[in-house]
């Protein structure tokens, strides 16, 4: 696509037997003026990408957004982010082009008619998929509020248990004895997340402690815990399955993009760097 609209001038890439020239590239953003070579090579890896990523679009799902298509999406971009600017101050603030924002309003139709068309082709995720994974991993599938007070031993944390059945406050204790001094400061507040991203021993406490009660010590690699859970939700079947389509879309989605970079075929002129696929499809810049 942005081939296509060359104007001549030498070639700073080749994509796909596809021209795309330094004019081309500089004619992106508001002004090129005095563009220093690091974002000359930048704007060139997004030129690559857009048009390997549209080339793909054409070639897999017939995509080939319209020049009127392409001006209602541009439309869209600014009535959604211009805040009462005009469009020259709009473009002039953003430094970008008309032409390329007509190539980045160009993308998101691309990307929005790839997306569904990837999700139509996917299978659709089943209670029962759902179910197992609740039964197999249920701390992903579980969301934890809680607190807790980090000490360095046994000892300690035993003499913090008998502060708090003599009534001292669970808070005012993190404050002053938690070793984790990022929740202590808190009150030994962790939050709502998953369990699955804590410690095995921490993350199973999470998991069966009676809720409002202090359960502990629980021993792991930081020291002795004392932990009050004060909320534990387990998200529901129809939840699960939700998430998995998402995750399902998402993987399947980038997958996509990243065949369409890695089998298109792309030079760059050497003076701007090297076209890798390796370990990230783009443009290494040259040495020096």
């Amino acid at each position: 696509m942005l081939a296509a609209c060359s104007g001549g001038g030498a070639a700073a890439a080749v994509v796909n037997g596809s021209d795309i020239t330094e004019e081309e590239v500089r004619g992106l953003v508001y002004t090129s003026e005095d563009l220093p070579e690091d974002e000359f090579t930048r704007l060139l890896d997004i030129a690559v990408q857009w048009t390997a990523v549209a080339d793909a679009a054409e070639s897999d799902f017939g995509i080939d957004p319209t020049a009127d298509e392409i001006a209602v999406e541009v439309d869209r971009v600014f009535s959604d982010q211009g805040a009462g600017l005009t469009l020259e101050e709009f473009l002039e603030a953003q430094n970008i082009s008309e032409a390329g924002l007509d190539q980045y309003a160009a993308q998101l139709l691309i990307g929005e008619q790839v997306l569904e068309q990837l999700e139509a082709d996917l299978p659709a995720a089943t209670t029962e998929e759902a179910n197992q994974l609740l039964i197999d991993d249920p701390s992903a599938w579980t969301e934890v509020c809680s607190a807790h007070i980090l000490v360095a031993t046994e000892e300690e944390a035993a003499a913090v248990l008998e502060r708090l059945e003599d009534g001292e406050e669970f808070a005012a204790l993190a404050v002053e004895l938690s070793l984790d001094t990022g929740s202590g400061a808190a009150g030994g507040d962790l939050g709502c997340t998953s369990p699955s991203g804590y410690v095995d021993e921490f993350a199973a406490a999470t998991l069966s402690a009676n809720i409002g009660e202090v359960t502990g010590p629980v021993e792991t690699q930081f020291g002795f815990h004392l932990i009050r859970v004060d909320g534990r939700s387990e998200a529901t079947t129809e939840e699960v399955v939700e998430a998995l389509a998402d995750i399902r879309l998402a993987e399947a989605v980038d997958e996509w993009y990243r065949a369409s970079l890695t089998t298109a075929e792309i030079t760059v002129a050497e003076q701007w760097g090297t076209w890798v696929t390796e370990p990230t499809p783009g443009i290494v810049a040259p040495v020096g």
